[in-house]
């Protein structure tokens, strides 16, 4: 069995999921920093602050994300070099 992988692919979505990542986080500087809702105020404040906390998680795992896209490109790329060694590079690489 084959699995063709384009390494190309795998960076173009590692960098789709940090530009996420970064656009949750610049929205960092646009919540307020108080709330007038009146006897609602306590309220809003609470579920704009768990809102703001879900958005930080969300941007965590997707740089997580990412991070682990690069690494298994790594890992693809490194099968595929692995693969492609001739009978003389794997020789001269068991006698070292």
């Amino acid at each position: 069995m084959s699995i063709d992988v384009d390494r190309g692919v795998l960076a173009g979505i590692a960098s789709s999921l940090d530009a996420a990542a970064t656009g949750l986080d610049d929205l960092e500087g646009g919540v307020p920093s108080n709330v007038d809702a009146g006897p609602m105020s306590a309220v809003v404040a609470s579920m704009l602050s768990q809102v703001v906390n879900s958005a930080g998680n969300t941007s965590e795992a997707l740089q997580g994300a990412a991070e682990l896209v690069r690494t298994c490109s790594d890992y693809y790329g490194r099968a595929d070099a692995e693969s492609s060694a001739t009978l003389s590079e794997i020789e001269s690489v068991m006698d070292e």
